[in-house]
């Protein structure tokens, strides 16, 4: 009856941690997420909602593009993110949806998704801590994990990345290995064995299918398992059957993936290829000849230093073989731990990742000590006390899922950089969150029982008083962990709600409630601009794209053949996947770090940050023509030179040395070519020209083939001309590269000669475009990108734009003229000749 009692009180805790880690990650975000439009996480979040609704809103559900034409424009992208995510929400929304799903429930339901994994990883992470120590230290561990930071964030309604997935499936993978282990070294548990390896080995490729850099959970559990075999290798008993439950989770692992393998070949995809090909049989080969040596040694009696030795040697010689006859495998085993500090090559040739790349992209920075304190606070101290613990017990004990523990702490530990800042990412912090939260669930739960056990003993043995030591330290041990737990708690009673809740609640909180990483509202308004009032490009937002082969001559795969009317859009990368989803317009470049360009010597790729940084127009219009590039998205925050300006620069070509800073200044001091950027004189100068009080070094040349065609509400800035309270800049502005018209006409040499025009934005701010030179040659020539007959002027198929101009007056001697253009001779480059 008691036991019963027990189950029931843990059932119910284990619910209320459930329900209250889905509230937490449903109500605080809530107002963030659903609005109009809906605010999925801006980078990948944003990507898998575009391959969700491409597959149910296409004509070929169940099936997942695997090349996406809709992005890094004018060549496409092969998909490198797994399959599953994206389709076990698809699933869900087609079955709800009784077959027939439409865009208004894909948005009802999808927000839900990563809240809904992440609770169902808390269950996972009870059942781990009650395999490994018991009910208790997996109810705590679960309320940890549940309210872990890194998770959290990872975890909100609406971030609709495959971050919560990848928990929830590492973490079934190994909660079931758990449980073979267990089952391994029991003498009568063969039939719970073989369920558990299998079922292991169906958790490791659920995780394989969401996130195609598992091999980091393959290299922790192929570790662990050889390492328990070796130190057991004298043991009494065989420990054959470790083994072989390796190579079993191996082999149903491989199997999962291999019917994706491909796209476009085996060696060139982005997704499974010849890296987790190898990885999968070099593991299972492995383990075949960790057993063959040991069999080997034991029969022959040898000493066990031969054992290891073998075992290094055949290992140096696999190596060797295959940097001879597979380098391409072996190069890739390389090159996917690699990725895990610095990433990959991209597809055609251009740097996806320079190796500055972990310094300007955020959740590429190491965490260090710092950061790992500011993530978890106290926890990640007592998951160092807990470790100790733990190593004590293997010592102890021998228990392979002790040891299992123990190797997947300092992995992730390792990986997230916190020991050095030479290698690892925060952004894997989201792993740590479980270790770290059954360590410190595994520490409460025992000391807490150390100090009841002791207590009642004390009870019983009528020691209850200040002179026994039994007594003072079981209270102690109690008094510290509630307090640590409940910290600050009761001690900030005073304080409004939720100030004096624990601290782990407040901070679970903060980060539900600010952590949703959706947009400002100028940029959703921005870009449904640009889905309602530019072009179709002339490809089907919801097809099923036909996949470019792999050209063995070029070394590349073939850039997508797109129509005529297809056209790019220039924008920072951080944008490319909004651009895709809520515009159904291509970006150049996108978060994937695709498009970026870079700026060496020899050889310029033009891209995102090229085209930003570049001073000179002939050039910046060579590198869109180059990428068809028809619309630029420009941001105020792109134009602070200490701050995201800087990053790009840093990004083209490797630093910023003798380029944009001053020689022997400060970081952050300009020189000219920092106000000559293409992105400074866009969105600071809306492409006209300047001079700071006739200062000859500052002045900065007007535009000819670019025109303001929409901006945003907010203001960012004052403006730098006359009249800053009618020329504010605005956060977001949208230009468009046109050919311009050239107004040409006959004049005495030495005549000067001005054309301008007055602007109106969309917002009510207006400016004057004007250009004048001093003839020499008796012919003057403007290029003026603005037609001059409004929304009257608009053509088919053209820009809708929203920012308008007069007509031109060209002041001759004191002369005026009035010149009307039209939005034809605009975009066709015409001349008009002015008599």
């Amino acid at each position: 009856m008691e036991t019963k009692k027990k189950k029931i009180i843990i059932g119910i805790l284990l619910f209320l941690i459930f329900a209250s880690s889905l509230f937490l990650r449903v109500y605080f975000p809530w107002n963030s997420v659903f609005s109009d439009p809906i605010k999925y996480a801006a980078d990948d979040g944003v990507y898998h909602m575009r391959l969700i609704e491409n597959m149910l809103l296409g004509d070929h559900f169940p099936h997942r593009i695997y090349f996406d034409a809709y992005t890094y424009f004018p060549y496409g992208t092969y998909i490198h993110f797994a399959p599953l995510y994206d389709w076990l929400l698809a699933v869900i929304i087609w079955v709800i949806g009784l077959g027939h799903p439409t865009l208004t429930l894909i948005n009802k339901i999808a927000p839900f998704y990563p809240a809904v994994l992440a609770s169902l990883t808390v269950l996972v992470v009870y059942f781990i801590g009650k395999a490994l120590w018991g009910k208790w230290a997996g109810l705590f561990s679960a309320f940890l994990i549940s309210v872990s930071q890194p998770f959290l964030f990872r975890s909100l309604l609406g971030q609709t990345d495959n971050h919560q997935a990848e928990v929830l499936f590492s973490s079934l993978a190994l909660l079931f290995l758990i449980l073979a282990l267990q089952a391994g070294r029991a003498f009568n548990k063969k039939r719970q064995f073989w369920i558990y390896t299998v079922l292991a080995g169906l958790g490791l490729g659920l995780y394989f299918l969401v996130w195609t850099g598992a091999l980091l959970f393959l290299f922790i559990i192929f570790v662990s398992m050889i390492l328990y075999y070796l130190i057991e290798y004298h043991s009494e008993r065989s420990y054959d059957w470790i083994l072989v439950s390796g190579g079993t989770i191996f082999l149903i692992t491989l199997a999962m993936i291999t019917p994706f393998f491909g796209h476009p070949d085996l060696l060139h995809s982005p997704l499974y290829n010849i890296n987790h090909l190898g990885a999968l049989v070099l593991g299972i080969f492995g383990f075949s000849i960790v057993y063959a040596v040991g069999t080997f040694v034991k029969k022959l009696k040898l000493q066990f230093w031969y054992f290891p030795a073998l075992l290094i040697f055949f290992g140096l010689l696999a190596l060797f073989l295959l940097s001879i006859f597979f380098p391409s495998i072996f190069l890739g085993i390389i090159d996917s731990f690699k990725a895990i500090n610095l990433g990959f090559m991209s597809q055609h040739g251009e740097l996806a990742w320079r190796g500055d790349a972990r310094e300007l992209i955020g959740e590429m920075h190491p965490m260090g000590i710092e950061g790992a304190i500011d993530s978890f606070g106290y926890l990640f101290h007592f998951s160092f006390i807990s470790l100790g613990f733990i190593m004590y017990n293997f010592i102890k004990k021998r228990k392979p899922e002790s040891l299992l523990v123990i190797i997947w702490f300092l992995i992730i530990f390792l990986i997230t950089g916190i020991i050095t800042k030479a290698f690892g990412q925060v952004r894997f912090s989201y792993y740590l969150s479980v270790d770290i939260s059954l360590l410190c669930g595994f520490l409460v739960a025992k000391s807490l029982l150390f100090g009841i056990k002791n207590l009642q003993k004390c009870r019983q043995d009528k020691t209850v008083n200040l002179n026994n030591f039994r007594f003072l330290a079981s209270v102690l041990v109690i008094f510290n962990v509630v307090f640590f737990i409940f910290y600050p708690f009761p001690f900030n009673l005073i304080y409004p709600f939720p100030n004096n809740l624990p601290m782990v609640i407040i901070n679970a909180i903060e980060t539900a409630k600010y952590g949703a990483i959706g947009r400002d509202d100028d940029s959703y308004e921005a870009l449904q601009w640009l889905k309602e009032s530019t072009p179709d490009v002339g490809v089907d937002y919801y097809g099923f794209y036909e996949e470019p082969r792999f050209n063995s001559e070029t070394g590349k795969i073939e850039p997508y053949n797109y129509p005529e009317s297809a056209y790019g859009i220039m924008s920072s990368w951080d944008l490319g996947h909004m651009i895709t989803y809520y515009s159904h317009r291509i970006p150049n470049a996108n978060p994937f770090q695709q498009g970026l360009g870079r700026a060496e010597e020899k050889n310029t790729v033009p891209g995102e940050t090229t085209f930003s940084i570049e001073n000179d127009e002939e050039k910046a219009v060579e590198f869109l023509n180059e990428l068809r590039t028809k619309y630029i998205i420009t941001n105020f925050r792109e134009t602070i030179s200490y701050g995201a300006f800087g990053g790009e620069v840093k990004w083209a070509q490797g630093n910023l040395d003798n380029y944009y800073l001053q020689e022997g200044e400060d970081k952050g001091a300009t020189t000219r070519k920092y106000d000559q950027a293409m992105v400074v004189r866009l969105h600071l100068f809306d492409g006209r020209e300047w001079q700071y009080k006739e200062v000859k070094e500052s002045y900065i040349k007007y535009l000819d083939h670019f025109r303001l065609v929409y901006e945003s509400k907010t203001s960012a800035s004052p403006g730098l001309f006359e009249d800053s309270k009618e020329d504010d800049i605005k956060l977001i502005k949208i230009f468009e590269y046109v050919k311009g018209a050239k107004i040409t006409g006959n004049v005495p040499t030495g005549t000067k000669v001005e054309i301008s025009t007055n602007i109106k934005t969309n917002q009510d701010r207006r400016f004057v475009y004007k250009k004048s030179m001093e003839v020499n040659n008796g012919k003057f020539e403007f290029i003026v990108p603005y037609s001059t007959f409004g929304e009257q002027g608009w053509v088919k198929n053209g820009t809708k734009f929203e920012v308008f101009a007069d007509p031109y007056i060209i002041k001759i001697n004191g002369i005026e003229k009035r010149i009307n253009i039209s939005e034809k001779d605009i975009l066709e480059g015409n001349t008009i000749t002015v008599k």
